[in-house]
């Protein structure tokens, strides 16, 4: 593993950390927007590492409010959207740049939010129909957030970072 990538891993999970603490509401938080970033820089299997990390420290920092084992639920779904995210973008790479980035963050979307509540629906019945709103719009301001940032970023970077 390139030492580049280690540091760039251990900033992203500073970033969740603070993200972490700028809140919506209960646990839906800032926290995945370097995870989305990390997954376009470093890939899927990175990007869930820090998924998972983030939501975690999310739920710890609000005093896991939906209770530890529905935590561990919605963070192993983080984890899984940004697979599906991450390979999305790797699978759209070669069309054109509003289809890979729009295409890829509605599966981002689906994942993260329709997905992770039908995951939860045994445990918390008609419930998860409240957090859907919060969750929405947590996942569409991580998702824009993350776009942004990484549009911003020169392609020197990107590529180097990349290993092409």
């Amino acid at each position: 593993m390139k030492i580049q990538k280690l540091v760039l891993c251990a900033m992203l999970i500073a970033m969740c950390v603070i993200g972490a603490n700028i809140k919506l509401m209960g646990s839906v938080a800032f926290d995945a927007a370097p995870a989305f970033i990390g997954t376009l820089l470093l890939g899927p299997m990175y990007g869930a590492i820090l998924g998972i990390f983030g939501h975690l420290t999310s739920a710890l920092l609000a005093g896991f409010p939906l209770t530890l084992p529905i935590h561990l639920i919605v963070a192993g779904m983080m984890g899984i959207t940004m697979i599906a995210y991450g390979f999305t973008r790797q699978m759209l790479a070669e069309k054109t740049q509003l289809i890979s980035v729009g295409f890829s963050s509605l599966v981002a979307f689906v994942f993260n939010c329709p997905l992770s509540l039908l995951a939860l629906y045994p445990f918390m019945h008609e419930a998860v129909l409240a957090l859907f709103p919060v969750l929405a719009i947590g996942t569409i301001c991580n998702i824009f957030v993350a776009e942004i940032v990484y549009q911003v970023l020169p392609e020197r970077w990107k590529k180097r970072i990349a290993g092409y």
